[in-house]
């Protein structure tokens, strides 16, 4: 029985075998979502995660989207994806206390109008505010069906959802997208993020993009920032948001406070840079107390989070020098001194 069965396999069109395999690991919970921070060069502060999906094939082999998306992205598979990838991402999001989720939405999903219908599903369900969700689209994507895809955009802008237009400049028409999609940031390709500390064309394109994006009201996201030397002149231009594996790369759901501790800890660390340093950050500490610094690194050794060690401090009516109340990314900056 085993050999007619290898045979129907091996003579099964190669898009039907995806399909099933997909579906198959989406019952047997083999698909997970990773999340890396969203991060504010100048502030420190976390805004969000962005969760991108994995393929948990084998206890060994964890797969990435390009290894199996390609083959299903049109196929009726997609949607279900689609569907589970958003109600996790907001059942996640709704147990941290983070800002917002980013999710990415295929080509055929973001001119199907049941995507509005399963988004606004999933925010009643989890008890989410809508404002706390941001559906990336890619600027490939958008071109696939411009009319159908303004429409179901436009919901989304109803219904309170943000949009985000990935891989921004790796298109044709990325002006045109700013003028006929009701976007609400744009994302900067690494491509280009890669090279502004070094190649002064990179530097002028990402920066002429930031313009460009803030003269019609959008906040700007830099992927693929892996050096301080990027998120400082990210920081300098005005960028609103940063994400790479200089603060955390994607992470595993448990793993996601210590990786953002992590993030902070980073931010504060290149702060010391004065072209990093804003002029008006309220919380920055001129001096503080030794025992208070001596309080902060004894509970960070002892394995307390940042937030874990700022609470404690609130607790106990502690402020800061500057007379604030203790927060994550200030405790940071106490700690960077030890980086």
């Amino acid at each position: 029985m085993s050999r007619p069965e290898t045979s129907a396999r091996a003579n099964a069109p190669r898009a039907v075998l995806p399909q099933r395999q997909l579906r198959a690991a989406l019952k047997a919970a083999e698909l997970v979502l990773h999340y890396q921070p969203v991060v504010s060069p100048r502030t420190g502060r976390v805004r969000g995660v962005e969760a991108l999906l994995r393929w948990q094939h084998q206890p060994d082999l964890l797969l990435m989207p390009d290894d199996f998306l390609p083959a299903v992205t049109h196929t009726p598979v997609m949607h279900d994806l689609t569907t589970w990838v958003i109600g996790e991402a907001c059942a996640q999001i709704a147990r941290w206390d983070l800002g917002t989720m980013s999710v990415n939405v295929a080509a055929g999903d973001i001119v199907r109008p049941s995507l509005v219908t399963d988004i606004d599903a999933a925010l009643t369900a989890h008890g989410l505010e809508p404002q706390r969700l941001v559906v990336e689209l890619t600027e490939h994507a958008a071109v696939q069906g411009m009319s159908a895809a303004a429409k179901v955009l436009h919901d989304l802008r109803q219904l309170g959802v943000g949009v985000s237009l990935d891989d921004f400049g790796t298109g044709y028409s990325s002006l045109l997208y700013l003028r006929d999609l009701p976007v609400t940031e744009v994302k900067i390709d690494r491509v280009f993020v890669s090279g502004v500390d070094q190649h002064d064309d990179d530097a002028a394109i990402v920066h002429s993009v930031v313009q460009l994006a803030h003269s019609v009201g959008l906040s700007v996201v830099a992927e693929g920032v892996e050096r301080t030397t990027q998120a400082r002149f990210l920081a300098d231009i005005g960028c609103d948001y940063v994400q790479g594996f200089l603060y955390a790369p994607p992470t595993p759901p448990t793993e996601v406070p210590r990786r953002i501790d992590q993030a902070l800890l980073t931010d504060a660390s290149a702060a010391g840079s004065p072209r990093r340093r804003p002029r008006n950050r309220g919380s920055r500490l001129t001096t503080t107390s030794p025992t208070t610094t001596n309080r902060i690194r004894e509970m960070a050794r002892e394995g307390a989070s940042l937030h874990t060690i700022a609470a404690a401090l609130n607790h106990d009516g502690l402020l800061t020098d500057a007379g604030t109340r203790w927060s994550a990314p200030t405790v940071a900056r106490v700690l960077s001194t030890d980086l």
